[in-house]
């Protein structure tokens, strides 16, 4: 896990920009300097307003959602839906993606409609269909109302569709658009299905503790209902229907009771008809025989920290007599499913929480192809860098917490493949070498080394930098007297492997040769996070833990100073910002943002108020040349800019619709923008022109 044994105050690593290379000679830096007189006015000009948010491509799904299979042009394909608002249809054989992502949302269904090949699917709370072969909008939204899930069925030879959700059912002739019979039911439905009974086109529609069976046309009820007693209330999101014995039965996975088996001749109801709890389900035929194909819950499942499952069980099971054909265990937490042939076998295609699209034989449970893998999972890391003249956010989930992936800032999408790299980073950032842009990675578990590699070869650059045991909370890249250095902040556990013990250090390593310089040991507990400032013309290393900021020459190898902070274990990164000819640390102290400054560790008498609730992540930089912060609660959802030349709040920012975990300021073509990572996602902000 990224970061895992970090409080929030130590796990974000704080770079401030550019450091001046030194010029040669080993002057020391003495600290504290003599206090400036300089103090910025504000020339004005910064918005009171700013655009909303714009979502970066993560590459991929974030959580897949929904799953559909068909064909296209004659070949398999599998539609899949995610939570970041894609359709995206890829060859089932290869998982290969096939065309542009579609702006649209789940759940999906695919089928044909006058021999065109069609996707349903959800845009703007509406039902959309597309064409899958160009992908553009047949017609326009259909009123389904707030809608769940959808099906593909046939009335007298016309294509049509159902849709149920938190208003009832609604059903569509997909040619003409037009509604076929009044809307059904009042009740909210989480699962729709369509069938036929003695020839007679039925919907069924499942809620909380019952499932309905309805006329299409009329919008009336067909029979007796299966009512669950209300100790018995479930969570029906999957309804399948199949013959068994020559009879036609429905097949309602639940939590409590098994699969349902209910007769929909003599509306008869079998509980724990297959025992064990299911989730999403389909059929297929194996070896000539109908079998039933879901995710099951067995026993108890490892997690991570968002409560997902590491790992799937994928149970089949004959319907028919209640025998388990196979079962296999896949990664990630599998929520949708689809299950359709591949030539002459059975396939079945896999979505869920870890943003891939995943395939398997049903027969062997063996992969059929390499999972399709969408963007970054768990909470979002990412700094900014610089790779060919160009901005760019190099950014992780700590779900991978091995492949740190690269986006270009200006066109919102990801560059090529990411970085692999031994081990689980602790730390990562980017810098500049030999003229080139370099990604600098601390490795915590199962490699204990810095890594630098070439951000535009993805090649490794000069040998592991080794000298420690334990976790890298920052590193940085500088020279000084005409040598290369990487800088890290290393906090080890003490010799019993305790880790509230740790010892911290910042050690300074040789580079490109690896040699350890300097191994320069933090009194009193862990180093924390790590900054590196110019003074006097040199590189300073500023160390923060919970309540004290520390300076270091990095030069010459020595401790400069130690000051205390206002600061507690579960408040934002530290910011460095450069404004009144001196360079201030931002340091959120719960609700109010305090400002230092670093060259006499003397308290600005300016602190930042105006939030309610505890402040978890700053960002700084210039906006129309004005110095400003932006401060982000998400307890008190409030986003605010601040004039860092008054210290007054001057505009507010929206804020995106999930969490956000860290911020931070970059330029694009002469305009300020603001990065935000968080829950599976990165956005931006344009704040205007810079200067």
């Amino acid at each position: 896990m990224f970061f895992r044994r970090l409080p929030p105050i130590l796990a974000v690593l704080v770079l401030a920009g550019s450091v001046p290379l030194a010029s040669a000679g080993s002057t020391v830096v003495s600290w504290p300097r003599a206090a400036t007189t300089c103090q910025e006015t504000s020339p004005g000009g910064v918005p009171a307003s700013f655009a909303a948010p714009v979502a970066m491509d993560m590459g991929g799904h974030s959580d897949v959602t929904s799953m559909a299979v068909g064909k296209l042009d004659g070949r398999p394909v599998a539609i899949s839906a995610g939570a970041e608002h894609t359709i995206r249809i890829w060859d089932r054989a290869t998982l290969r993606p096939i065309g542009d992502p579609i702006p649209g949302d789940g759940p999906v269904a695919y089928g044909t409609v006058d021999g065109r090949p069609v996707i349903l699917g959800r845009s703007h709370g509406a039902l959309q269909r597309w064409d899958a072969t160009t992908r553009l909008p047949v017609g326009g939204p259909l009123p389904a109302g707030r809608f769940r899930a959808v099906a593909f069925g046939e009335l007298d030879g016309r294509s049509i569709a159902a849709a149920a959700g938190t208003d009832g059912a609604h059903v569509f002739d997909l040619a003409t658009g037009r509604r076929i019979g009044p809307p059904i039911g009042t009740g909210i439905f989480s699962a729709v299905a369509l069938t036929r009974v003695h020839g007679v086109l039925l919907v069924l529609t499942g809620e909380g503790d019952a499932v309905i069976a309805w006329d299409p046309v009329s919008g009336k009820p067909v029979g007796k209902p299966l009512t669950l007693e209300s100790e018995f209330i479930q969570n029906i999101n999957t309804i399948t229907t199949t013959t068994i014995g020559g009879r036609p039965v429905a097949l309602i996975p639940t939590a409590d009771l098994g699969v349902i088996r209910w007769d929909l001749v003599t509306r008869e109801a079998t509980y724990h008809s297959l025992k064990g709890t299911f989730g999403p389900s389909s059929l297929a035929v194996l070896n000539g025989r109908t079998v039933f194909v879901s995710v099951e819950t067995v026993g108890s499942i490892a997690t991570d920290p968002y409560g997902s499952r590491l790992r799937s069980s994928i149970a089949v099971i004959d319907p028919a007599t209640g025998e388990r054909v196979s079962s296999f265990e896949i990664p990630g937490h599998v929520t949708s499913l689809a299950v359709g042939d591949l030539g002459d076998r059975p396939m079945i295609v896999t979505g869920g929480r870890d943003n891939a699209v995943r395939a398997y034989d049903l027969a062997t449970g063996r992969e059929s192809a390499p999972p399709a893998t969408g963007g970054p999972n768990g909470d979002i890391y990412g700094v900014n860098g610089e790779l060919l003249g160009r901005p760019i956010v190099v950014a992780q989930g700590n779900g991978d917490d091995t492949f740190p992936r690269v986006w270009d800032l200006g066109s919102g999408r990801p560059l090529d493949a990411p970085v692999r790299l031994p081990g689980g980073i602790t730390s990562f950032a980017t810098g500049e070498y030999g003229g080139r842009a370099v990604l600098l990675a601390g490795i915590g578990s199962g490699d204990s080394s810095i890594r630098v590699f070439d951000l535009a070869s993805r090649m490794p650059i000069g040998e592991p930098l080794i000298g420690y045991d334990g976790f890298v909370n920052g590193v940085a890249l500088t020279e000084a007297d005409r040598r290369a250095l990487v800088v890290g902040a290393v906090d080890e556990d003490d010799a019993a492997g305790d880790s509230s013990s740790s010892r911290g250090a910042v050690r300074i390593w040789d580079f490109p040769s690896g040699a350890l310089l300097h191994d320069l040991a933090v009194r009193n507990g862990p180093a924390g996070q790590l900054a590196l400032i110019s003074l006097a013309g040199r590189p300073v290393a500023v160390t923060f833990s919970a309540t004290r900021a520390r300076l270091w020459d990095v030069g010459a190898g020595k401790r400069m100073a130690s000051f205390r902070i206002a600061k507690t274990e579960h408040s934002a990164r530290v910011e460095i910002a450069l404004f009144d000819c001196t360079t201030v640390a931002i340091v959120a102290t719960g609700r109010t943002v305090e400002l230092y400054d670093l060259a006499t560790g003397k308290q600005v008498e300016r602190p930042l108020l105006g939030h309610s609730k505890q402040v978890n992540s700053i960002a700084s930089g210039r906006v129309a040349g004005v110095p400003i912060a932006v401060t982000y609660s998400p307890q008190d959802r409030s986003m605010r800019v601040w004039d860092l030349t008054t210290s007054r709040q001057v505009g507010t920012l929206q804020r995106p619709s999930r969490y956000i975990g860290s911020l931070s300021m970059s330029y694009l073509d002469g305009r300020a923008v603001l990065v935000g990572a968080g829950r599976e996602a990165l956005w931006t902000w344009d704040l205007g022109p810079a200067a």
